[in-house]
């Protein structure tokens, strides 16, 4: 039987680590969602309202008028079910028992 040695084995120098990483906050990524979106909505409004006034004047076609209006109101009507999901679920944790 052979004699095994490990006599050439070196150690490998290993980064120093910096801790612990900071968590992502749920909450502020769901708020800043939640105002992206609110500010989203609302530049779709005020685009589909410029479009609609420059379709009265005569310089926005009456489609590019419609399309406008209809992504603003998709969007707002989006929004508004986002918001009652949140009341529901605000709701639900309200009639929770401890």
């Amino acid at each position: 039987m052979s004699d095994l040695t490990v006599s050439h084995v070196s150690s490998i120098p290993l980064e120093k680590t910096e801790g612990r990483k900071a968590l992502r906050d749920p909450v502020s990524d769901f708020k800043k969602a939640l105002i992206e979106s609110i500010d989203e909505v609302n530049r779709l409004e005020q685009e589909a309202r410029q479009k609609a006034e420059g379709m009265v004047q005569g310089k926005v076609e009456i489609h590019e008028a419609m399309i406008a209006m209809e992504q603003a109101n998709l969007s707002l009507r989006l929004l508004i079910q986002i918001r009652n999901k949140m009341i529901a679920a605000y709701e639900e944790i309200m009639r929770m028992q401890l």
